[in-house]
C-alpha cells in the first residue's frame, strides 16, 4: 500500500496524538487496518494512532476476522486485493460478526469491479490508492460519526420499542404512505393480527370492522386511513370480528400525525384499546341501577302516600303536635326520591340514552321558569341582568336546560349566606349565549375545580352545606354537552363562584 504523507503531516499527527494520547484508551474509537503490505500497513496505523485513534493491525482476511471478534472495532480500513479472503468477502464476513460494522476499501482505479461488490455487500465507502492521509482520517471520522449516529437511534428505537411493548394500549406507526412501522403485541392482539413482521395497511383494511350500529366501515372511516389523512380523533369506538375466533370485541381508539417541515403528513399514529369488558360492566352497571331504581321507587311511593294521608289525619283531629316530624320524613323522603332521580339520570347520560326534545327556547324565559316557584326569600336574592331585552335564543331541550339551571341557582343560593345577592347574567359572544350565575358565597378551592364537574364530587370547603351524592354538576356538564355546548367555573374561596354555561345561538329564524 502506497500512503501518501509529508513532513507537515508528521508533526501535526505527532501534536495531536500526544493531546489525545492522553485519553482512555478504552472511550477512543478503534480501528482494524487490514493489507498484506506490512509497510503501507505499520505507516498507516502510526498516523491513525498519532492522530488520536486506538488501531490494530491484521496482514490478511482470515487474521482480521479473529482480530475483529477478539476485539470489536469501530471502523475497519481493508485493501481488497488480498489472497485467500479478498476484501469483498471480507466484508461479507465482519457483518456477519457485526452488521453495522462499517467497512472502508481500500483499491487502485483498476479495482473499480471489485469496489462496486463490496458496496453492493455493505461497504460504507472507498479509498484510491495512492492513499491522502487527509482523505482517509475523513473517512474514518465520518465512519465512526455516522456508526454513533446508527447506534444512537438503534438504541432509542429498542427504548420505544420496550416501552411501546410493555403498554397495554396497542399502539400502531405508519408513515405517509401508508407502511407500518412499527406495531406492537398489545395491537397485534387487540385486533387479531397473526406475528408476521409488519402487517400491511391491506391487511389492515381487511378486518371486518363495524360501527356501533352494525354497519361496515369502509376503507375512508378506519382508524389508520383517518390519521393518514392529518384527521385527529379520540376515542373512535367500533366493533372488530376476530378472524381466530369469530369474537367480537369493542375497541376504542385515538388517531394522530406528525407534519414534516413542508405542511405534509409524515407519521400516522394510532392508539387502540379493547374496552369489551368495561362495556359489559357498564351495561350491568346500568341494569343494576334500573333494577334499584323501579325496587326503591315504589316502597318510596307507598309510604310518601302513607305520609300525605297521616298528614290529613293528624289535621283532621285538630292534633298538630307531631306535624312537624311527619313533614321532616316527608322532606327527607323527597331528598331520597330526588337521590334516585339523579343516579338514574347519570347512568342514562353515561349510556348515550339522553333523549334531547330540542325546539328554539329562550334562556331568559327558562330562567324566570326557575326562578317563579321559588319562595320569596330566595327568589328575592336573585337578580337577572342582559345586554339588552331581545330574547336569547338557542336550540334545546327546554326542560334539560332547566335542570342544569336549577342546578346553577340551587347551589349559589346554598353555597352563599341567607342574604347574599346572586346573580344571572345572559350575553352574547360571537355565535353563542352565554349565561353566567354569579354568586359571593364560600368559593371553591382550587384542588376542587378540577374535579369539579365529575361523578359524586363535593367541594371541600362546602362540607358543611353538602348533601345528596355529588352528581349535579356531573348531570349538567352531560347535559350541556349533550347540546354541544360547553360549562365552565371560575372560583376564589371567600369571594364566590362563577359558573359560565355557553350554548350555540340559534340562528336559524334570524
Amino acid at each position: 500500500m502506497t500512503l501518501a504523507h509529508n513532513d507537515g503531516d508528521w508533526e501535526r499527527v505527532a501534536r495531536s496524538g500526544r493531546t489525545r494520547g492522553r485519553e482512555d484508551a478504552a472511550t477512543r474509537p478503534r480501528v482494524l487496518v487490514v493489507d498484506d503490505d506490512e509497510d503501507g500497513r505499520a505507516a498507516l496505523e502510526k498516523l491513525l494512532r498519532a492522530d488520536g485513534f486506538a488501531t490494530s493491525t491484521a496482514p490478511d482476511g482470515e487474521t482480521a476476522i479473529a482480530e475483529a471478534s477478539r476485539a470489536r472495532p469501530h471502523v475497519v480500513l481493508a485493501d481488497l486485493q488480498m489472497q485467500p479472503l479478498d476484501g469483498v468477502e471480507l466484508c461479507r464476513r465482519l457483518h456477519e460478526i457485526d452488521r453495522d460494522l462499517p467497512v472502508i476499501v481500500m483499491t487502485a482505479h483498476s479495482d473499480m469491479q471489485s469496489v462496486i461488490e463490496s458496496l453492493r455487500v455493505g461497504a460504507e465507502d472507498y479509498l484510491l490508492k495512492p492513499l491522502e492521509y487527509e482523505a482517509v482520517r475523513w473517512c474514518v471520522e465520518r465512519a465512526v460519526t455516522r456508526r454513533t449516529e446508527r447506534l444512537e437511534v438503534e438504541r432509542q428505537r429498542a427504548q420505544i420499542g420496550a416501552l411501546l411493548g410493555n403498554l397495554s394500549e396497542g399502539v400502531v406507526i405508519a408513515d405517509a404512505s401508508g407502511s407500518i412501522l412499527m406495531i406492537n403485541d398489545a395491537a397485534r392482539a387487540i385486533l387479531g393480527l397473526g406475528d408476521e413482521d409488519r402487517p400491511t395497511l391491506d391487511a389492515l383494511d381487511s378486518l371486518a370492522v363495524h360501527d356501533l350500529k352494525g354497519q361496515p366501515l369502509t376503507s375512508a372511516e378506519r382508524p389508520l386511513v383517518r390519521a393518514l389523512r392529518s384527521e385527529p380523533y379520540v376515542d373512535y369506538e367500533v366493533v372488530l370480528r376476530k378472524r381466530s375466533n369469530g369474537e367480537s370485541r369493542r375497541v376504542v381508539s385515538t388517531g394522530t400525525s406528525t407534519r414534516d417541515a413542508a405542511g405534509n403528513v409524515s407519521l400516522a399514529i394510532v392508539l387502540f384499546r379493547d374496552v369489551t369488558d368495561l362495556r359489559r360492566l357498564e351495561q350491568q352497571r346500568d341494569e343494576y341501577v334500573e333494577l334499584i331504581s323501579h325496587d326503591l321507587r315504589n316502597p318510596l311511593s307507598s309510604t310518601l302516600m302513607f305520609l300525605s294521608t297521616l298528614k290529613r289525619a293528624i289535621t283532621k283531629k285538630g292534633t298538630t303536635e307531631h306535624m312537624h316530624l311527619v313533614e321532616r320524613a316527608e322532606r327527607n323522603l323527597w331528598r331520597m326520591n330526588a337521590m334516585l332521580e339523579e343516579i338514574t339520570q347519570a347512568a342514562s347520560l353515561e349510556s348515550d340514552a339522553l333523549a334531547l326534545r330540542p325546539v328554539t327556547c329562550d334562556l331568559r324565559e327558562i330562567v324566570d321558569r326557575v326562578v317563579d316557584p321559588m319562595d320569596d326569600a330566595r327568589a328575592r336574592r336573585i337578580t337577572i341582568e342582559a345586554d339588552d331585552a331581545s330574547p336569547y335564543l338557542v336550540f334545546g331541550d327546554p326542560s334539560q336546560l332547566e335542570r342544569v339551571v336549577a342546578n346553577l341557582l340551587t347551589n349559589a343560593l346554598k353555597y352563599s349566606a341567607e342574604e347574599a345577592p346572586v346573580s344571572v347574567w345572559l350575553a352574547r359572544t360571537g355565535g353563542d349565549v352565554d349565561l353566567c350565575v354569579i354568586d359571593r358565597g364560600i368559593g371553591i378551592a382550587p384542588e376542587s375545580l378540577v374535579t369539579l364537574f365529575d361523578r359524586y364530587q363535593r367541594t371541600t370547603a362546602g362540607k358543611a352545606h353538602a348533601s345528596g351524592l355529588g352528581l349535579g354538576l356531573y348531570i349538567a356538564r352531560q347535559i350541556v354537552e349533550a347540546h354541544h355546548g360547553q360549562i365552565q367555573v371560575f372560583s376564589e374561596v371567600g369571594k364566590g363562584s362563577t359558573f359560565r354555561l355557553t350554548l350555540p345561538a340559534d340562528t336559524r329564524s334570524a
